[in-house]
Order: structure tokens, then sequence, then C-alpha cells
């Protein structure tokens, strides 16, 4: 039996469950999320460490709340991230009273570009999968459908 990974293009354009929105958005997101790890795994990240990480950089002494709000995942996921990036030495948490501050390290700072060199990476090669401008109208569309349902 093939596994999906093994189906040539031609057996992969329909199948019974093409026109379910379910079905189709979940194989553009574990086909978007492939070519997201390939990328940022080649800075030993994940492309969700990559997104806060740059959130920290961009906003040093960033609550954990407001991480979890702009990235939108749930507080207890926000600690694991920040966790691993700690274990790398890319940030640092400190507390002043009840409140945590989440801080970028030099070597968090230092991974900035490359950050930026694989969001390019990325970007290009979904370009060049289905056209810079359907990946614009695409984006367009679906950020707009998960405001809609209330996710953005």
């Amino acid at each position: 039996m093939k596994t999906e990974s093994t189906l040539s293009t031609a057996e992969c354009k329909s199948t019974r469950y093409s026109a379910c929105l379910l079905f189709s958005a979940n194989a553009l997101a574990r086909a978007i999320t492939t070519i997201g790890d390939e990328e940022f795994g080649k800075l030993g990240l994940t492309y969700s460490h990559a997104y806060l990480l740059r959130e920290v950089i961009d906003n040093p002494g960033v609550t954990p709340t407001h991480l979890s709000e702009t990235l939108r995942l749930t507080p207890s996921t926000i600690t694991r991230l920040i966790e691993k990036l700690e274990t790398k030495g890319l940030v640092t948490r400190r507390s002043e009273g009840k409140n945590t501050f989440v801080d970028p390290t030099d070597g968090g700072i230092g991974m900035s570009n490359a950050i930026m060199d694989a969001w390019q990476r990325t970007g290009a090669r979904y370009a060049e999968a289905i056209g810079e401008e359907q990946v614009k109208t695409l984006t367009q569309q679906v950020f707009g459908a998960a405001r809609a349902l209330g996710e953005v």
C-alpha cells in the first residue's frame, strides 16, 4: 500500500475528501509545516521557536501572556517554548513580583538574521511551488477565515 509520501503528484491531485475544507486545510498545513520545519531546522529551531524568539528580540521584556496572545498559543505551550529557548541560551526569564519577563540573550539576538533568512527561504519555496501572487492571496484568505472563525 502506498503511503501519502510515496504517492505521485497525479495520484494526490484529488481524493474523495478534496472538497472538504477540514481535510484540505490540514493537508496544506502539513505541507507548509514540512517546509518550515526543514528551513528552521537548519538553525536548530522549530518555526514556533523562531516566531517566539523574534517576538522577544523585537520586544525585550515581553511577558508570556503577551506572547500567548500575539502567537495565539496556550500559556503552557509558551512556557515550553521559552524553556527550550532558555536551554539553548537564546532567552532568559526574570521575575519582578508576580510578573515574569522574557529577554533575548546576545546569542538570541545573534540569530535574528538567520531567522529572517529562514523565513525568506520558506517563502521562496512556497512561491516556487504555488506562485508568489497565490501565496499572498492564500495568506490573506486563510488569515481572514481564521479571524472570522475567532482564531485571530
